[in-house]
């Protein structure tokens, strides 16, 4: 029998019902970026003066305690097991999309890759491609500029830190993607991959986080 990756319950999943319990979805989320509204089928001020290149957002959970633990835990804790958390939790809403359509985890640099040792957003991409029989596309997607870490800049800086820091090596024949990382704040790194994505050829990019910023 498994057991709770965060109480160590007996659970045949990675959570069990009560700590699944623990965090809650989005309510009315944005159509696009899954900010949450007051108001339901509505799309946030940002999106609409500043529409993103990806075409919407799939999201489990709000960015607050416990989840911001667990992604911290599994960012910089070396908790490989928080991974599987992530990829349970997004595999009933990403259902919904056609199986055929792959899924591409955000790359870290190879600098980062190598100081950190995984890239948490391909753990859980992996699982979630496993489980849902989706094709996992890596090596296409590369991040050519090691840029300072996003949660270290404010949110003015985040933008130009991620501008051009993506390159597609690699055809990526598919008319739609999902992109999938483990977290959205501000969504200027989803929203620079998406770009690169659409200039490279692909029609739609679908994003996927686990965990989104109420603010």
């Amino acid at each position: 029998m498994k057991r709770c990756a965060v109480c160590q319950v007996h659970s045949s999943s990675a959570l069990c019902s009560g700590c699944q319990a623990l965090f809650q979805s989005p309510e009315n989320p944005c159509q696009i970026c899954a900010k949450p509204l007051n108001q339901i089928n509505g799309i946030c001020g940002e999106c609409r003066s500043d529409k993103p290149s990806f075409s919407q957002t799939i999201c489990a959970a709000i960015y607050a305690p416990p989840v911001s633990q667990w992604v911290q835990q599994l960012k910089f804790g070396n908790q490989l097991d928080r991974a599987l958390i992530m990829a349970e939790a997004l595999l009933e809403p990403l259902h919904v999309i056609d199986a055929h359509v792959p899924i591409i985890p955000v790359p870290l640099h190879p600098n980062r890759l190598k100081s950190r040792g995984y890239n948490q957003a391909y753990e859980v991409a992996k699982l979630i491609a496993k489980k849902q029989q989706r094709q996992l596309i890596v090596n296409s997607l590369i991040r050519s500029k090691d840029t300072a870490m996003q949660a270290e800049l404010h949110e003015k800086q985040r933008a130009s830190n991620v501008s051009a820091a993506f390159k597609v090596e690699k055809p990526i024949n598919f008319q739609t993607v999902i992109v999938l990382d483990d977290v959205m704040t501000t969504g200027q790194t989803l929203r620079a991959v998406s770009t690169c994505l659409l200039k490279a050829g692909v029609e739609q990019v679908i994003v996927a986080v686990f965990a989104r910023s109420a603010g």
